[in-house]
Parts: structure tokens; sequence; C-alpha cells
């Protein structure tokens, strides 16, 4: 039986795979010839995920259920990586959770718990993943949001702990330069799914608008195709590019913002509905 230490078939780790942008980046880079292990919390989500997949790829796409915000289990994920596929080449961190809510109202528990979930989450397997990633060369790939680069309004914490996410990834790709391991940040929009404009109904309150339920806190920015989207994280991993915003002239967007904060704010309110752009 060949050792699969001396397969050169490239290894890529997917957290928050069970559906939507995860699975679709699954898909995308086993259909591309990579081994993808999928992780997720639910066996049976991740199974049936990947039965969801064609059967051409289903044989190089693995499971490991994980909950990515305990740092133990983090720890067991990536020493099962070691063991099964004897390398890693790519990182991609995908599980994330958004919110909505007035930040007047914001506790510091829910505030920790976008927290566990969008940065520590990431913060845990890229640690755990780096002796690997460094005798690679690899690349870990951050997935954020548009509300990593602006705020906005009606989304509680969340914007707060995708600027966070935004951070680190930039300190990491700094630190991490010299030792041959890329990060890089995908900051998409609201992405398409079928649950959009209800997911989030439980949590709104009687100060909320009804746009507050929609994509984005009621963003005008036309909703991405989770297909599309992965498609540019595979382009971003071998490229090696370090930024990417999707729908790209919302870079445009956010940079008059950065030089211009009251224009900015202005052109927030205009792409979110109902706001007031006087």
């Amino acid at each position: 039986m060949t050792d699969p230490r001396e397969s050169r078939r490239l290894v890529a780790v997917v957290t928050g795979a069970s559906a939507g942008l995860g699975l679709a980046i699954v898909s995308r880079f086993a259909q591309a010839g990579y081994s993808v292990v999928m992780v997720g919390r639910e066996q049976s989500r991740l199974e049936t995920a990947r039965e969801s997949l064609g059967q051409q790829v289903q044989s190089t796409v693995m499971i490991n259920v994980c909950d990515v915000t305990n740092e133990s289990e983090v720890a067991a994920l990536f020493e099962d990586v070691e063991a099964r596929c004897g390398r890693l080449d790519v990182l991609v961190n995908c599980v994330g959770e958004s919110d909505r809510g007035l930040l007047q109202h914001l506790t510091s528990q829910r505030m920790l718990s976008l927290l566990e979930v969008n940065l520590f989450s990431t913060l845990y397997c890229t640690q755990a993943a780096l002796p690997l990633l460094e005798q690679s060369g690899g690349v870990v790939l951050n997935i954020g949001s548009l509300a990593s680069k602006v705020g906005a309004r009606f989304i509680g914490g969340y914007a707060v702990a995708k600027h966070a996410l935004a951070g680190l990834t930039q300190q990491f790709r700094l630190e991490l330069l010299e030792r041959g391991v890329h990060v890089c940040l995908l900051s998409p929009g609201p992405i398409k799914r079928e649950d959009s404009g209800t997911r989030y109904s439980s949590r709104l309150t009687s100060e909320l608008p009804e746009q507050a339920k929609r994509p984005g806190g009621g963003t005008r920015v036309k909703g991405l195709s989770p297909d599309h989207v992965a498609s540019v994280a595979l382009t971003m991993v071998q490229k090696r590019q370090p930024d990417r915003v999707l729908p790209s002239y919302m870079r445009i967007l956010i940079s008059i913002g950065h030089l211009c904060p009251s224009l900015g704010d202005w052109l927030l309110l205009k792409f979110t509905s109902g706001g007031s752009a006087k």
C-alpha cells in the first residue's frame, strides 16, 4: 500500500463544511484535485453533505467531526489530518455566525459567543495547523464578510467580530511571511441561500425595522452565488492573493469611506434599504 505521506495530492481542510459556502468550497477544491477534509460539528450533516457531492469527487473527500471553538478538539483534528493525509496545504476557515440587533443592547455574553465562532475558531485552527503548513509552504484562507471592512446597522456584534478577524488575518500574514505560509482574507457580501430573509427572525425585536431580517441587515448588494465565491476562494489560494472583496466594486466604495468617513457613512445608508441618505 502506498504511504499517504508520499502522495503528491494536495490536502485542504475546510471548516464549516456541512452546508452553504463551506460545502461549495469543498466541492470546488475537490474538483480541482485536492483531497479535502470536511469539518463540522455533526456527523450526520457531514455525511449528508458529502453524499450531495458528485461521485467523481466523493472518494477524495473525508469527514472529521470537530467543534472548532474547542481548542482540544482542534488539536485532535490536525493530529488526525497528519495521520490520515501526511500533509496539509490549505486551511479554509469558513465557520461563521451573523447576528441581528442594536449595539446598545449587545451583551458581553453574546459578543463572546460571536467572537468564539468568528474569531477564536480561526485562531485555534491556524495555530494548530501551522506546523503542517510550514512544511508545505501552505495557505490559510479566512472567510470574512463585507462586515470585515465596514460597520452596518442592525447586525449586532457581527461587524465587531469580523473586523477582529480582518486584523487577525493581516497580522498572521505579516508574522508568517518569512515562514513561507500565506494568509489571506476573502470578504464576500450576502450569499444566496434558501433561508435568506428568515434565518434571523428569532432574533428580531420590535425596535428593529423589517429590513433587519434581510441579508446584510437590508443591504442592497445582490446575493452572491456560493459557487462563484468558492471559485474566487480557489483562485486566491492558487495565486496567493492577500485580500479580495466581493462584489469587487465594493472595494472602491469601502476605500472612499476610509478616505472620507462622512461620505462612507452616507454610502452605507444609501446601500441599506430604508436608510436615510439625505
